[in-house]
Order: structure tokens, then sequence, then C-alpha cells
């Protein structure tokens, strides 16, 4: 739960954009700037369940996550892409948030969504990797 600290193994962090945040904006339901999410995640596709949680609250709600190469077809690029189902947490985001996305301690992964008005926010973060 949310409410309790998520003990992460390794994670990242960011200040989300209004094309991450916002369907109004863009509905890509996609997180930019990967570089990050690739040290933590490699380079191969995969599809999981992951929980999301906005910090402070109890409720986390399951939902898909694909970590893929959008240019895999591309003989010399690559252009990684977390693509994101979804879901009551993300519905509620919104542009300057932070999100938290990485593995917990049991291997499964997490994103925890902290929102401007609550406690452990932090303005402007452009990607931070922590590994434990």
């Amino acid at each position: 739960m949310s409410v309790k600290p998520i003990n992460f193994k390794s994670s990242c962090i960011k200040t989300l954009s209004a094309v991450e945040a916002e369907p109004n904006k863009s509905n890509q339901h996609e997180f930019n700037g990967v570089v990050q999410l690739k040290n933590i995640f490699g380079e191969e596709r995969f599809t999981v369940n992951a929980s999301f949680s906005i910090r402070g609250r109890s409720e986390t709600y399951v939902s898909g996550l694909t970590w893929y190469d959008a240019r895999e077809a591309h003989a010399t690029r690559s252009e990684y892409r977390l693509y994101f189902q979804s879901n009551p947490v993300m519905a509620q985001a919104t542009a300057g948030d932070n999100i938290v996305i990485g593995f917990d301690r049991n291997g499964s992964i997490h994103c925890e969504l902290i929102r401007q008005d609550s406690d452990g926010y932090s303005r402007k973060i452009d990607w931070i990797v922590q590994r434990n």
C-alpha cells in the first residue's frame, strides 16, 4: 500500500509532462525520457502487470505495462518506450506531478504517483535512477 513506504530495489523518478499525464494534451499513455528506464529494464520487450498507487493513499491498482523498442524493425535506430494502460492513478495525474517507476523488493514493478500537494514532492525532476 502506498501509505507505507515502498522499498524499491531499483527505480527512476521524474516530473510528468503534459503529454504524459493529460489525455487532452496527448492520449499516448507513454512515459518519455526512457534512457534511465532502459538502465533498469534492459532491451528485451515485455508486458507485465504493475501496481499503481498515489503516495499517501491506501488504494493500489493493477494495470498493464509494456516495455518495447518502437524502432525494433529499424537496423540502426532504437526508441524505447514504456506504455501504460489506462488506470485510476494515471487518470488523476497532472503535469508537474512526480512518478516513481521501479522494481520493489519482491521483483514486481510499482509506479507511485507523487502529487504536487503531497509530502515528498520535488519540483521538476528529470529522471533520477536509484539502485539499492
